[in-house]
């Protein structure tokens, strides 16, 4: 992605799941008060409930019946009073903490689906994307995996139902290839002369495949038998090499490592089909649904993430390109493919929106004055 536009997504998407980040800890902190506060008010009437009852317990010494009676009748009101007293208070704490819980969780989601949004995108330079199919119960899984520069990874699922391809079960016929993949030899009846025996690759059903930078990772299944051919490339259509393994219940055999097997192999054929397979794959990676892992040095849950750390990380990788950047937009230079909707204005007030001490250490790091 371009830096104007990593820019925007940075000051719309991210800013956006930070302050919401930064909102739903402080409610979740506002929640812990409120406990502590609850439990120090409790300790506050225990403390003088005792004090009355060591009162009224010197009344009881009294040798007056009207006042030991007095002093019976106050006990039990005493009691009464700081039930109901209790009671009001858990009322009143439990109200306020089911409300700061209701809203931190609303805020996290917000700040997730920003996140989301964010790395849809792919806003940082990408040091490896990986896209994965897998087939199961006549459905297909999907998901991307990708690097990033400053240590950041993450996975999205992928919405294979809404691919032309990924929606079924796939078979190469599909791609309209034909491929003949020599497995065996045998020996002709008439001529006694070996001739090469064939499977269909495209009778074969894609059960899994990976791709990353143009290479690929194929397995594919034939149901009722249990024969599997595996298809594996080097990188692009031209130079690459590709490996082709076959197995069923009796044999294992490794084809490109066969050289009477090899001379029967179409290579241009079987290359051709794998990378517009590597094509559909790279389409399927662009249909992201929803973010399933992330991970700054190391995992976390995505409810727990630390996105103040994920904007400095971003900043430390895009800030020099950022500050070029918006050095140039101060200028009074149009930033490219934003339609001019990333100005000097907006930048200044999607700043104001972050708000606090990290607007001005982000302004720093942007180049501007802190406001």
């Amino acid at each position: 992605m371009e830096a104007a536009a990593s820019l925007k997504q940075t000051l719309t998407h991210l800013f956006d799941a930070v302050r919401f980040a930064d909102h739903a800890r402080q409610l979740e902190e506002s929640a812990r008060n409120t406990e502590g506060d609850l439990e120090t008010a409790f300790s506050k009437l225990e403390a003088r409930t005792e004090e009355l009852t060591n009162l009224l317990a010197s009344m009881k010494e009294e040798s007056e019946t009207v006042l030991k009676d007095l002093s019976k009748q106050l006990e039990g009101f005493l009691v009464t009073a700081k039930d109901q007293a209790k009671n009001k208070l858990q009322r009143k704490a439990t109200q306020e903490l089911e409300d700061f819980r209701s809203i931190a969780a609303s805020e996290k989601d917000k700040a997730l689906k920003s996140l989301e949004a964010y790395f849809a995108s792919d806003p940082l330079p990408i040091i490896e994307n990986i896209t994965q199919v897998r087939l199961s119960d006549e459905l297909y899984e999907a998901r991307s995996r990708c690097e990033c520069e400053g240590g950041i990874k993450y996975d999205f699922r992928l919405a294979a139902q809404n691919s032309k391809l990924f929606h079924q079960p796939l078979t190469l016929s599909q791609l309209g290839h034909e491929i003949k993949v020599p497995v065996r030899f045998s020996r002709a009846i008439l001529s006694k002369s070996r001739v090469p025996g064939f499977e269909r690759l495209d009778q074969y059903i894609l059960a899994s495949a990976e791709s990353s930078g143009g290479r690929l990772r194929a397995s594919f299944d034939k149901s009722g038998n249990g024969s599997k051919i595996k298809v594996i490339t080097s990188g692009n259509q031209d130079d690459g090499f590709v490996g082709l393994e076959y197995t069923d219940q009796v044999q294992s055999v490794n084809v490109m490592n066969d050289p009477s097997l090899v001379a029967y192999v179409d290579l241009e054929a079987l290359k051709k089909a794998a990378g517009e397979l590597v094509g559909e794959l790279a389409d399927l990676s662009k249909k992201k649904v929803a973010l399933l892992r992330f991970s700054l040095n190391e995992e976390a849950a995505l409810d727990d993430l630390n996105h103040r750390e994920i904007l400095q990380t971003v900043l430390t990788v895009m800030g020099p390109s950022y500050k070029a950047l918006v050095k140039k937009i101060a200028e009074g230079t149009p930033a490219p493919d934003t339609n001019d909707e990333l100005t000097l204005k907006f930048i200044q007030e999607r700043l104001k929106a972050l708000g606090g001490e990290l607007s001005k250490s982000v302004s720093q790091s942007l180049g501007l004055p802190a406001s």
